[in-house]
């Protein structure tokens, strides 16, 4: 009996000092990695009928990227890498690594794990456009089955970039063309129409200066319907 006792004593004292009681049972994550192609496709560095792009996390494990909605944006999903563990990686176009001024890192989180990167930029300068078309549905000025609305400025030359919905009626866009320190005018439309834009009859368009890295802006349309 005392031998039993004993024994059963060794194995608590094991159990205790061996196990991790933080790690979890499901102990790995898939990862959805996305970068956008769009500038370097538009300075003819990325040919999306030639070239190729890859992944490379740890300098060994390789994956194709792909394009499947023809956004110019490129993802694939890697499954089975650790939680909680930090992983280096790099986008090349064929074999040419794009060129950084430091490395790439991610860790592992619980969940949400989706990394979005600009190719060849660690800290890119961009501004996210946020616009709830939500008070336009409910007036009757807005049908989300039928039109779109868009944002028009300076950074595009007044032609219009289209937005799009991403939950209860909000749009979104994203412009990179765009430097720390350049103040910026544009205003949201309807249908890319001048006639049916914020604050119609000539009235002042927004404004913004842009700052280094992302910058988010939210706005209601036309400033109706917010708190």
């Amino acid at each position: 009996m005392r031998n039993i006792f004993l024994f059963i004593i060794v194995i608590m004292v094991y159990s205790c000092s061996e196990m991790n009681n933080d790690t979890p049972y499901d102990s790995t994550r898939d990862v959805i990695f996305t970068v956008d192609m769009q500038q370097v496709i538009a300075d003819n560095i990325f040919d999306i009928e030639v070239d190729s792009l890859k992944l490379t996390i740890d300098s060994n494990n390789t994956y194709n990227m792909v394009d499947n909605d023809n956004d110019n944006i490129y993802n694939c999903t890697v499954s089975n890498l650790i939680f909680g563990q930090n992983y280096s990686y790099t986008y090349s176009i064929n074999a040419s690594i794009e060129n950084l001024d430091s490395d790439r890192i991610f860790t592992v989180n619980n969940e949400d794990n989706i990394i979005e990167d600009f190719y060849g930029e660690l800290n890119p300068t961009l501004i996210r456009f946020l616009v709830n078309m939500s008070y336009q549905v409910t007036q009757g000025n807005f049908n989300p089955s039928i039109q779109y609305v868009d944002v028009a400025g300076t950074f595009d030359d007044w032609s219009g970039t289209q937005l799009e919905l991403v939950d209860n009626d909000i749009y979104t866009t994203v412009v990179s063309d765009i430097n720390p320190g350049d103040q910026i005018e544009f205003k949201f439309r309807i249908d890319g129409d001048w006639d049916n834009s914020e604050f119609p009859g000539g009235y002042s368009n927004r404004m913004f200066e842009v700052v280094q890295g992302e910058n988010i802006l939210e706005f209601w349309y036309n400033d109706e319907g917010g708190i």
